[in-house]
């Protein structure tokens, strides 16, 4: 079950009703476990059992998530059996340019043809994250799903969000 709550400057309460239905009992230690854009919190003592329903449903939560994401991105139907998105190009600059153009070392790079002047030019993206950002497991999990990774880039390119209101 999903709750929305507020944060504030004091923390996060966690509802009543949210501790009961995860079976944590008044006055039990728990642990939280923060990653990236995530919080879990666990019983601080679980069963062999107890870790296996919470390991199955963080599964799920994660297999929830994916299927959020692929529905934003809908089917693929636009390539003609041809991805232009397969494997990206990987633009690469020698550090000693990247220094000189004042280009920081960790930036994305993005490259545009001018096919009259027959010249590349290599400039910093005006983006944070594209495909290549994502686990090659999620885009293999997507693409054999039919799912547009074109789109999906998009929607990372332009940091659009795609999960709550």
């Amino acid at each position: 079950m999903k709750f929305l709550k507020v944060t504030t400057s004091k923390g996060l309460q966690i509802p009543a009703v949210a501790m009961k239905l995860s079976g944590f009992e008044p006055e039990c230690n728990v642990e939280f476990h923060a990653s990236e854009d995530m919080l879990v919190v666990l019983r601080h003592r679980m069963t062999a059992m107890e870790l296996l329903r919470a390991a199955k449903s963080l599964q799920k939560l994660a297999a929830d998530l994916h299927v959020h994401l692929a529905r934003v991105c809908g089917p693929c139907d636009g390539c003609d059996g041809e991805c232009p998105f397969e494997g990206g190009d990987e633009v690469d600059l020698p550090d000693h340019l990247r220094e000189e153009a004042g280009i920081p070392e960790k930036a994305k790079l993005w490259a545009s043809v001018d096919e009259e002047e027959h010249t590349v030019t290599i400039c910093e993206a005006d983006y944070d994250h594209d495909l290549r950002d994502v686990p090659e497991e999620v885009l293999e999990m997507f693409r054999e799903a039919g799912i547009c990774v074109g789109e999906l880039e998009e929607r990372l390119i332009l940091g659009d969000v795609v999960y709550g209101n």
